[in-house]
């Protein structure tokens, strides 16, 4: 069975090889990216490929294009694809912008690993059972 392919993106480091290490462990395939500009040009480039992302993880405080942008520059080409949200600034707002940009899926920094494991496992079980991916717009 092929493994699962995962873009992380995250500006600080730690946090990036962090996740790309727990993911490795758990058997995923990872591709990592700085910022929401690099990302959306690797998840452009795995389209072209024809080695698409299967779930995109996405800090949203980050330079060049956040990860609100990103997720909108998404919409506006029409990639879809599942989006699980990681951020140290969850606040009221930024949950209802979330929720007006059709996706749900997110974690406050910090968590334990375990924890990251079970979500972004039950993510993929609940593409599985939905034709259309995680997020039905």
């Amino acid at each position: 069975m092929k493994r699962k392919h995962i873009l992380v993106v995250d500006d600080e480091r730690d946090m990036l090889d962090t996740l790309g290490f727990i993911l490795q462990a758990a058997n995923y395939k990872v591709t990592s990216a700085e910022n929401g500009q690099q990302a959306l040009e690797k998840i452009c480039e795995s389209l072209e490929n024809h080695s698409p992302i299967d779930l995109l993880i996405t800090d949203i405080q980050m330079p060049r294009l956040t990860g609100l942008q990103l997720m909108e520059e998404l919409n506006r080409l029409k990639i879809k694809l599942p989006i699980f949200v990681i951020t140290g600034y969850a606040d009221r707002a930024l949950l209802i912008e979330l929720m007006r940009t059709g996706y749900t899926d997110y974690l406050d920094k910090p968590f334990r690993s375990k924890e990251f494991v079970k979500r972004v496992n039950t993510l993929f079980e609940r593409t599985k059972t939905s034709h259309s991916g995680l997020i039905d717009k």
